[in-house]
């Protein structure tokens, strides 16, 4: 549907809505870096004509290089494209691009995207049959997001009058439940292939439920988190999918593709770093299209998601969605402890992580959030519910804790706190005993402990040691640890 063919209210002041918002990036074009995705494939923010080719030519010109859209730059560049030269000189020429350039403040831009973004917001409830034209005066004083929420809590509204999302039963033990419990249906989704102790301990990833994975910057908790629960589960059938703030799609690839290669094909001639690096030779390239097929027939079901902001609501949209697809096993990376962050900050996270909550339970997936812990706690030996910080209120909601840290120098075998390393021995009938065998550790490797803070289906308190191979993503579970508590 053309957009001039929507009801007047719909479309009143489209042409300046988006000409505010295409010369505020025609007067400071770096600003195209924030709005990258704007009309790129099947986006369809601006949708009138002339906003469709102010923008497209401001933004061909600042992908070559230009960073100041004056006159005689403009003409250069138009030196050898007669067509759109001459639309551009009908549209008034230079003084026209100038004259709506001194009339928009810069400062002002996200206002002006988001009252085309509401337009565009409006138009689309409209398709759906929502009767917006009555409420026009209302929304009118609303940000987009805030119709969003609006219709959101209409819909949640008669959701709840409705009982549609409550459950009301009694705790009578009947036979289905004591079935349930004998098919093991209480267990969560296992990643016992990579991690048996840690797996055993927490019982999977539990559905309904929030799992976290916490630690330092640039500890591997996207890595392990990835190459121990999600490729995994996704090869026993779990519909995974992945929700990121902060690396790319290709950052997951290149995770997925260094596993194929040393996992289904055992190839070891590309590390994680040549695979960055390139310039891959005949062989290599061989095995990477070997590695591009599998991919397609084993990993294509890996959904990700790239978020551009830290906004939750979003989050949580895209996580009802997943779930009505399907989607069992989501890992959300990543929620932050920042060191500088005020009260009020810190009650939104809690707010946040309380409403992901209801949503993991109501749909019954496993939510996986890797978290990074504060600065200030980096020198933290024993790591528990203090190394939050003042989020700390956030553990009521999680099912499972666990947060991780290399092992020290000063905690191998020998050193004055040695944590102590072991595996329990099978007894004869091949089930494990109470009796420990101490596990060797080589200085020249680099290993992760992994500290179980909170679990509801075992005991606490738990340290599993891990070896890692940051070249190839490689995680070995070594077995139990022991490690100091200074605050016991």
């Amino acid at each position: 549907m053309n957009w001039k063919e929507y009801p007047e209210n719909l479309i009143k002041g489209r042409e300046s809505a988006e000409a505010t918002f295409i010369f505020c990036l025609w007067k400071q074009p770096e600003l195209y870096d924030d709005f990258a995705r704007v009309n790129t494939q099947d986006d369809e923010t601006l949708k009138t004509e002339d906003g469709i080719f102010y923008f497209s030519l401001g933004r061909q010109m600042f992908n070559q290089g230009f960073k100041s859209f004056d006159n005689v730059t403009i003409y250069t560049f138009l030196e050898n494209k007669p067509t759109v030269k001459k639309h551009f000189d009908e549209l008034g020429g230079y003084p026209t691009v100038s004259e709506l350039c001194s009339l928009v403040n810069v400062e002002n831009i996200d206002a002006y995207y988001d009252k085309i973004a509401k337009m565009n917001t409006l138009m689309t409830l409209y398709d759906k049959g929502f009767n917006v034209i009555p409420n026009m005066d209302r929304f009118a004083k609303m940000t987009n997001q805030e119709v969003y929420d609006y219709y959101d809590y209409i819909l949640n509204s008669v959701s709840i009058k409705n009982t549609h999302d409550i459950d009301i039963e009694t705790l009578e033990i009947d036979d289905k439940f004591l079935s349930e419990c004998d098919d093991g249906s209480a267990q969560g989704i296992s990643y016992g292939k990579n991690c048996p102790i840690l797996n055993y301990l927490t019982l999977g990833t539990p559905l309904g439920d929030m799992y976290m994975f916490a630690g330092h910057s640039g500890v591997g908790k996207t890595s392990f988190v990835f190459e121990n629960m999600i490729i995994p589960m996704t090869n026993d059938g779990v519909k995974c999918a992945v929700i990121s703030n902060e690396q790319r799609s290709k950052d997951f690839k290149q995770l997925l593709l260094v596993h194929i290669l040393t996992n289904d094909l055992d190839y070891w001639g590309l590390t994680r770093k040549k695979l960055k690096m390139g310039k891959f030779t005949d062989e290599q390239w061989e095995y990477l299209r070997k590695a591009k097929q599998i991919s397609r027939e084993k990993y294509s079901n890996i959904q990700f998601i790239k978020m551009f902001d830290n906004d939750m609501n979003k989050v949580k949209r895209i996580i009802k969605k997943l779930a009505k697809l399907g989607y069992q096993t989501i890992m959300f990376d990543t929620m932050k402890s920042e060191d500088e962050i005020d009260e009020a900050m810190w009650q939104q996270l809690l707010i946040h992580s309380r409403k992901l909550f209801q949503i993991t339970s109501r749909e019954n997936i496993s939510l996986i959030c890797t978290y990074q812990l504060a600065l200030h706690t980096l020198n933290k030996r024993y790591l528990d519910a203090s190394c939050l910080s003042n989020a700390k209120q956030i553990k009521e909601v999680f099912s499972e804790m666990v947060y991780c840290r290399p092992l020290w120098d000063d905690e191998f075998p020998g050193e004055k706190f040695d944590v102590k390393p072991y595996q329990l021995k099978k007894d004869s009938s091949g089930k494990y005993s109470n009796v420990r065998e101490s596990v060797q550790l080589d200085r020249d490797k680099k290993y992760i402990i992994a500290f179980l803070d909170k679990t509801r289906n075992d005991d606490d308190k738990i340290q599993v040691l891990y070896e890692f191979n940051g070249r190839y993503n490689r995680w070995r579970e070594k077995g139990y640890c022991s490690v100091f508590n200074e605050h016991k």
